[in-house]
């Protein structure tokens, strides 16, 4: 059975009453949510800073610094997008939150915020796999640079040696560039609007780890269900 076989299991059906009281109390707990939230936001933009080096990474024009990825803006996120040199396809899992980005990035030039994403791969295998994917973003090569080590993009175990997924988010500052906040394993579910939107419907991911009632249908994370590659998953925290 996949996901797009309705499942033989459903809900219990109650009345009107019965379910907005259930309602309500589910709506309850997600506002305290939101305002948990708010407050590690607040304590986000309270974050100091660190410099970064004005790394030289390869586009595909040629060299570009990181400073200039911020192209005239002085707000920066970089997707740290999985695609070791020796790959010849990008990773699963974060093309699959590539295409979860806004249809329109323009959104994010609106706020003053660049977008750009960063590989390790050769710019020939990104331009390739970017044509593929239909995407516009604009993504360059660290790979004669040692910014994926210097910054944690790359995990170095008995079980796997390759790069991770995650997001970085830089402030330029009399063109200095400064990194203000990093997130990676299930940090990057926060701007992944499909795996929200799955999290709401009767059930769920439907994915094993998830805490489901007895009978829902459940399946192995998998990378195009947006979960992280499963080589990566089990080091990493879920």
């Amino acid at each position: 059975m996949s996901k797009l076989q309705q499942p033989e299991v459903a809900p219990p059906v109650v009345d009107r009453a019965a379910f907005d009281e259930a309602l309500a109390t589910q709506v309850r707990d997600e506002k305290e949510l939101t305002r948990h939230g708010d407050r590690v936001s607040a304590a986000r933009r309270r974050l100091p800073m660190v410099q970064v080096e004005d790394y030289e990474f390869q586009g595909s024009d040629g060299p570009v610094r990181l400073s200039e990825l911020f192209d005239g803006r002085y707000l920066l996120l970089v997707q740290n997008v999985m695609f070791a040199p020796d790959w010849d396809d990008g990773c699963p899992s974060c093309t699959w939150a590539v295409d979860n980005l806004p249809a329109n990035t323009g959104r994010l030039d609106d706020e003053g915020i660049a977008f750009a994403m960063v590989s390790q791969a050769p710019i020939e295998k990104l331009e390739r796999w970017r044509e593929l994917r239909g995407w516009p973003h604009r993504w360059v090569s660290s790979g004669a640079t040692s910014y994926h080590d210097d910054w944690g993009w790359t995990l170095h175990h008995d079980d796997y040696d390759g790069p991770v997924p995650g997001y970085s988010y830089y402030l330029l500052r009399d063109g200095v560039p400064y990194l203000t906040y990093a997130t990676g394993s299930r940090g990057t579910e926060a701007i992944l609007p499909v795996a929200h939107i799955m999290d709401r419907t009767a059930y769920g991911r439907q994915q094993d780890w998830e805490d489901s009632p007895e009978g829902w249908p459940q399946y192995p994370p998998t990378a195009d269900s947006g979960a992280p590659c499963q080589s990566v998953n089990r080091l990493l925290t879920y």
